[in-house]
């Protein structure tokens, strides 16, 4: 009986250690390129706030972040790549267009956010071209990050093909407070 239940616990703590990240997550997440999120989405500053659902597909470089008010009123679009960025306000035809987001970002709407870093930030990763200081919590999964003036807090990782992925990120700088609660993520890799 006593070897019996020996075996049970060490089956379910092995089945318990094959959910938590391994020693690859780094290079999973390096690998993560094509993905889609879905949740909500807040910014705010001293002047304003703004509060919407939000999509946001990854493909490579090209990024496609769609984001709606209550019952779909005042859908925005932001999409484009690293040479080039499109946005569409609501009640406009025409896209807006600039050389990249953060450029276009501040010169439709005086905001100053951080569009480069954010497909490496929302995967739970500091971006490759700037220094970053970290802090992991106990199983390894980053925390908080300090990157190119801002602070990026990660909370509730959930578990998505393998991967470990936050579900609750906030990040603050320049003014600015930026709450990404992502309900599911698509993995297309």
């Amino acid at each position: 009986m006593i070897r019996a239940l020996a075996i049970a616990a060490l089956a379910l703590f092995a089945s318990a250690c094959a959910l938590l990240p391994g020693a690859d997550q780094p290079q999973q997440l390096q690998q993560l390129s094509s993905w889609q999120v879905q949740g909500k989405l807040s910014v705010r500053n001293s002047s304003d706030s703004v509060t919407g659902y939000m999509t946001w597909k990854q493909d490579g470089d090209r990024y496609n972040l769609f984001v709606s008010g209550p019952l779909g009123q005042g859908s925005s679009r932001l999409s484009g790549d690293r040479q080039h960025a499109s946005l569409t306000l609501p009640d406009q035809d025409t896209p807006m267009q600039a050389a990249n987001a953060e450029q276009l970002l501040y010169e439709q709407l005086g905001w100053s956010i951080p569009v480069a870093g954010l497909p490496y930030w929302i995967k739970g990763m500091a971006a490759p071209d700037s220094q970053a200081a970290e802090q992991r919590d106990n199983y390894g999964l980053l925390a908080e990050l300090q990157q190119d003036g801002w602070t990026i807090s990660y909370k509730r990782y959930q578990q998505y093909q393998g991967v470990w992925l936050p579900g609750l990120i906030k990040l603050t700088g320049y003014d600015y407070k930026l709450t990404l609660a992502i309900n599911d993520w698509t993995l297309y890799d």
